[in-house]
């Protein structure tokens, strides 16, 4: 008789639903059962019925189970290890967009077809996964299969590094410091070591340590000495080899670390695991992270339990990944109401992410607490919150500082912006631009609002270039009309689907005389329901700029213009009704937006206000008025 405990009675039902669909076919269904037999849920934990399942459902298309059956025969788990049939697996679900696939697949060709290799990561980068950003920054900054360009190796490892990767920010902070092509960037530099650090990244630990004692001491040109770590790292791994052989667990994980990281020692992911997974076993809770961390890469639910082990015991790292887990279901296990305890618990402990999620999931139902989290995660330095708060100050949302009475809400929230710029935070970054732009909360400064502007807009914020592309498309004091870089910084913001940069362009097009390209600009932008686009498109069809000359298209593009609130669509509009242009007379319609626009400040519905109300009796003049007063604008 088995002693193994029976699955409880939800799990096998749930394992029984997923069997009925798997064995019609169903390869989301097959892969669920797949991770079902891997993981013990609803059934006996069975390797083979598991790479059976996932066989069933890659071999239906299905990218996560490709990917996940390519892992297997990569490390011979449940399948004898065949690179030949992981190269295969890994190809299609590649082939089908897959990040991770892309990026696996990529590290397997790097050496025989470094150009291959670089187009896959090239793919997954556009997908914005973060190890894919890694390896085509360091392929750049290599030449392996792409020349070498320092710069847009830059681009690549800060969009990995913003997304968290450790290794990216080390990684990122070596470029830094070391001055490719510019002078040394220290304290740049220093702030990802010391993210990296955090994240217990050895190099960037030992570097960081390397950088602060170098510090006080300068050489002949000022400059901060620094002292090369490889051998140092070396010596550690000696050290830290020789204790771990003797079941040290700290020491163990250590040497995890040095394996992946190839610090002293050549990188090695599969010892690595082995050193973290002793460690795990001796309750080292960042072993039992960074085991969980590996087999979530690799599409392994085992992450669950080792994040859930180190959770446990207070890891607030692996409570906010265990939350993030179970509320994404992303391995197979969903739970909601636990993943949002998991998350409370990570913010307990000051966790930032955590407590700007808690934020997000709280705003609507209970401010005062989204609020309170976004504060205190803002105060421990993230990056993401100090932008938020400084937003919720903008607004008027935020509890200014009683600790500086002098300064008001809109002050206090540029130094929030502030904080978070000088992070590389590019919608902060965006933000300050804006508010040194219009002179809110600080002193109207164009030169300091260029700058930020730029660095966000060249992070690829999308708000930042369409506002640049304004500024250039003006100009504005000392800064002259650009129309190239106008054209510039609208396009890429356009490009992103930014509404309101697509309508600018339609603007630019018009100015060079070019009324087609501008009318397909503007159209695209009318389809998302931007105002000034459609406002813009109903005065082409007017003057046949470009179209057609069609009064009853105008009035159709005002009339969607002026329900959004625009006071020249409403006005001309207005107008139309008056003279029944392409619409029946309706003096009465007219009126109404007569009012609405002169409330707004139309000087031309204002003049044509008076005449309105000449031409209207008592009555039409009352229930014009009335219409105005009930118009709610969205």
């Amino acid at each position: 008789m088995s002693t193994e405990a029976r699955p409880p009675a939800r799990e096998r039902r749930a394992f029984m639903e997923a069997m009925k669909a798997a064995r019609l076919g169903v390869a989301e269904a097959q892969y669920e059962i797949g991770l079902m037999y891997a993981n013990g849920v609803g059934v006996h934990s069975d390797i083979e019925q598991a790479v059976h399942w996932v066989r069933q459902a890659a071999q239906r298309g299905l990218a996560n189970a490709q990917y996940l059956l390519a892992t297997r025969y990569e490390t011979g788990v449940g399948v004898e290890a065949n690179m030949q049939q992981a190269t295969l697996w890994l190809a299609r679900a590649a082939e089908q967009g897959h990040a991770k696939a892309l990026v696996r697949l990529g590290r397997l060709l790097a050496q025989a077809h470094p150009e291959q290799a670089f187009a896959l990561y090239q793919q997954g980068a556009q997908a914005g996964q973060a190890e894919a950003l890694l390896a085509m920054g360091m392929a750049l900054l290599a030449g392996n299969g792409t020349a070498v360009d320092a710069q847009a190796a830059e681009e690549c490892l800060r969009g990995a590094a913003e997304k968290g990767l450790a290794s990216a920010q080390h990684a990122l902070a070596e470029l830094l410091a070391q001055g490719r092509n510019r002078a040394p960037e220290l304290a740049q530099a220093r702030s990802w070591y010391r993210q990296a650090a955090a994240q217990n990244h050895i190099a960037a630990q030992v570097a960081l340590e390397l950088l602060e004692r170098s510090a006080p001491a300068s050489g002949r040109s000022g400059q901060a000495r620094r002292r090369p770590a490889a051998a140092e790292q070396r010596q550690a791994a000696k050290r830290w080899l020789q204790v771990a052989q003797h079941g040290n667990a700290d020491a163990r994980y250590q040497m995890g670390v040095m394996l992946e990281q190839g610090l002293g020692v050549a990188p090695d992911r599969s010892a690595a695991a082995q050193w973290y997974e002793l460690a795990a076993q001796q309750g080292h809770t960042l072993a039992q992270c960074a085991l969980a961390r590996m087999c979530e890469s690799d599409g392994d639910a085992q992450a669950l339990s080792w994040y859930q082990s180190a959770a446990k015991a207070g890891e607030a790292q692996a409570q906010f990944a265990l939350a993030r887990l179970l509320c994404s279901g992303e391995l197979g296990a969903s739970d909601h109401l636990q993943g949002l305890d998991w998350y409370m618990r990570a913010a307990v402990q000051g966790h930032g992410l955590a407590l700007v999620t808690l934020a997000n999931l709280f705003s609507a139902e209970q401010p005062h607490v989204a609020l309170a989290c976004v504060q205190r995660a803002a105060d421990g330095g993230v990056a993401q919150a100090q932008y938020l708060y400084g937003q919720r100050l903008q607004r008027g949302q935020g509890l200014a500082d009683p600790a500086e009475p002098g300064a008001n809400a809109a002050a206090q929230a540029v130094q929030w912006f502030a904080r978070a710029a000088s992070q590389g935070h590019a919608q902060a970054q965006c933000a300050l631009g804006l508010a040194y732009l219009n002179g809110q909360g600080v002193a109207s400064d164009l030169n300091q609002a260029l700058l930020w502007l730029t660095r966000a807009a060249d992070q690829g914020d999308a708000a930042a270039q369409w506002n640049l592309g304004a500024l250039y498309a003006g100009g504005r004091g000392e800064l002259a009309q650009d129309l190239k870089q106008a054209f510039v910084w609208c396009e890429r913001a356009a490009a992103q689907g930014f509404v309101a940069a697509l309508s600018n362009l339609g603007v630019l097009h018009a100015r060079l005389g070019s009324a087609e390209r501008a009318v397909r600009c503007w159209q695209q932008a009318a389809e998302q329901g931007d105002a000034e686009a459609q406002y813009n498109l109903a005065l082409a069809c007017l003057k046949g700029e470009g179209l057609t000359r069609d009064s009853a298209r105008a009035f159709d593009y005002l009339l969607r213009a002026a329900e959004q609130g625009l006071a020249p669509a409403q006005s001309r509009l207005a107008l139309l009704y008056a003279t029944a242009d392409g619409v029946a007379l309706d003096p009465v319609e007219a009126h109404k937006w007569f009012v609405l626009a002169a409330a707004s400040g139309d000087t031309a519905a204002q003049a044509n206000l008076a005449r309105s109300s000449g031409l209207c009796s008592p009555a039409q003049r009352a229930e014009g008025e009335r219409r105005a007063k009930a118009c709610k604008f969205t």
